[in-house]
């Protein structure tokens, strides 16, 4: 099991996309082919649709910014 900063920060940015109502999913694939990376893929498990990443194709700091300009684009609450 990988323990180190990476896992770190894909645990915080999985609790991330959570909050915005987002799901990170990681490749699972042993090798490398066209069509899945061994990267990232932003699932919106509402309407069931890909938002970024369709090959598995994002790496942890694409994430982050993916997740970032979602958070921008939110209504701010007033109180």
């Amino acid at each position: 099991m990988d323990n180190g900063p990476d896992k770190v920060k894909e645990d915080f940015y999985r609790r991330w996309a959570k909050r915005l109502g987002l799901f990170l999913k990681k490749s699972r694939a042993k090798r490398l082919h066209i069509d899945n990376q061994r990267g990232y893929m932003q699932i919106d498990p509402y309407i069931n649709t890909i938002c970024c990443g369709e090959e598995f194709d994002l790496n942890l700091e694409q994430v982050e910014a993916f997740l970032a300009d979602c958070e921008k684009e939110l209504p701010r609450r007033k109180g």
